[in-house]
């Protein structure tokens, strides 16, 4: 994409956080289209992971995840494969202590 022409916005891009309308939060980073950003956790004492869609003009999104806890702040950038890949582990987990879609064991 050159310079001037303008992006096409995929349907899940964001306005209010999109790269190519709000500028990136360090110089670094590269305008791209950015999703919703999804939360779970606390920030103390457990830590907290954020998620959210990315992704270039005329390529397949991916699903960046962000992970801050006490020990620091990591984050992946992940294909839409291996997040779904990751979307299997964590149903297995719950699978493993009786959970089923995310309900907690015994909620009805």
């Amino acid at each position: 994409m050159s310079t001037t022409s303008k992006p096409v916005h995929p349907d899940w891009c964001v306005p209010d956080r999109c790269g190519h309308l709000v500028p990136p939060v360090m110089a670094h980073m590269r305008r791209r289209h950015r999703g919703v950003l999804l939360k779970v956790g606390e920030v103390r004492p457990s830590g907290t992971v954020l998620s959210y869609l990315i992704g270039s003009d005329g390529q397949a999104p991916s699903v960046t995840v962000h992970v801050a806890c006490r020990a620091g702040v990591a984050w992946a950038e992940l294909s839409l494969p291996q997040a779904g890949q990751l979307v299997e582990q964590l149903r297995s987990l719950l699978g493993q202590v009786g959970c089923e879609g995310g309900r907690e064991h015994g909620e009805g």
